[in-house]
């Protein structure tokens, strides 16, 4: 009868997991441990000597250990880029909101946003804002970031690190300040904010026509047919591989919003001459004419990514000549 039963229980609970099975890429009950030993991911607390009121203090910041140590192995950095003294401590050991002698009076603040660092004589610190922007002048991330786009740091930019998960108490908040959480209770609330991330569903390169025709300046020139699918696909691959790039760009039409820069969100914008004139406009001195926008949105773009072809000068790998210019040069 045991055995009966306990077949029965089986059967009963292999049907619910067939038909309520686990939701594709479901997060994971934990985060990858590192090869370091270190903690997965943990909380850094704006720790002071003064008890901060309700909403007075800085937000407090998870810092992913697993995403960092390999982003280092891919890099050949090491972990003494953060730990600058060569000590494995908290940051807080040494930099707090109002700053320590063992820190150099550098505070906690200082010590995470600043974009002028001084070398040592045997390696240079990074802080957290200057080693991100030293990412976005990459190669991959260059072509937007080096010309097009300038990072608007508003409270959206700030909030992408400066969120903790909501389970967070005030009494959490007061022990981390003071520097007392204890450690199993700050790698939980770490781990929980890490693993309620959600990743961005960005538009598809479908959404969108899969080449455009340019013809606003055509006449000597052929119109040109821009392969919009290829360079979408190209630049949406970057920022899905890349951790901090899916972490700040966290809206679907982000890509769009790069070339199509002032306008509304869409897979369908309004073509560039809505804006731009074949001349420069009295009106709108600062604006570029519609050609020189054209060019300075290409060429800046594969310069900066290192796109070898086309050259700048050759204008015909984008518009060819039209036939009678064609047989004008031949004929020369």
């Amino acid at each position: 009868m045991r055995n009966g039963t306990t077949l029965f229980l089986l059967a009963v609970t292999l049907l619910a997991f067939a038909a309520c099975p686990p939701a594709p890429g479901a997060a994971p009950a934990a985060l990858e441990p590192t090869d370091s030993g270190a903690p997965s991911a943990i909380v850094i607390f704006p720790v002071g000597a003064k008890a901060n009121p309700k909403a007075a203090a800085m937000q407090p910041v998870t810092f992913n250990h697993v995403v960092h140590e390999k982003w280092m192995e891919r890099t050949g950095k090491d972990c003494i880029v953060c730990h600058h003294t060569g000590d494995a401590v908290a940051c807080t050991t040494c930099h707090t909101q109002e700053g320590k002698l063992e820190g150099a009076h550098i505070t906690l603040y200082d010590a995470m946003h600043a974009t002028k660092i001084a070398p040592r004589t045997d390696t240079k610190p990074a802080s957290c804002v200057s080693c991100h922007s030293q990412q976005i002048t990459q190669r991959d991330c260059a072509g937007c970031h080096t010309t097009l786009v300038r990072n608007a740091r508003n409270e959206a930019w700030c909030t992408v690190c400066h969120t903790v998960t909501k389970s967070m108490t005030a009494e959490d908040m007061q022990q981390g300040i003071a520097g007392t959480l204890s450690e199993r209770r700050n790698e939980q609330l770490a781990t929980e904010t890490e693993l309620s991330r959600k990743m961005v569903t960005y538009w598809k390169a479908t959404k969108a026509p899969q080449k455009v025709v340019i013809d606003s300046l055509a006449g000597k020139y052929e119109p040109c047919v821009f392969n919009h699918k290829h360079h979408v696909i190209s630049l949406m691959e970057r920022i899905q591989e890349n951790k901090l790039a899916s972490a700040f760009h966290t809206e679907p039409a982000t890509l769009c919003v790069t070339c199509h820069h002032n306008s509304p969100a869409s897979a369908t914008p309004p073509k560039c001459a809505s804006c731009h004139s074949p001349t420069i406009d009295p009106a709108t001195p600062q604006r570029p004419a519609l050609m020189a926008a054209f060019h300075l949105q290409c060429m800046s773009c594969h310069k900066d990514m290192k796109v070898a072809r086309p050259r700048n000068t050759d204008c015909t790998t984008c518009h060819k000549l039209r036939a009678p210019e064609r047989a004008a040069n031949q004929a020369n």
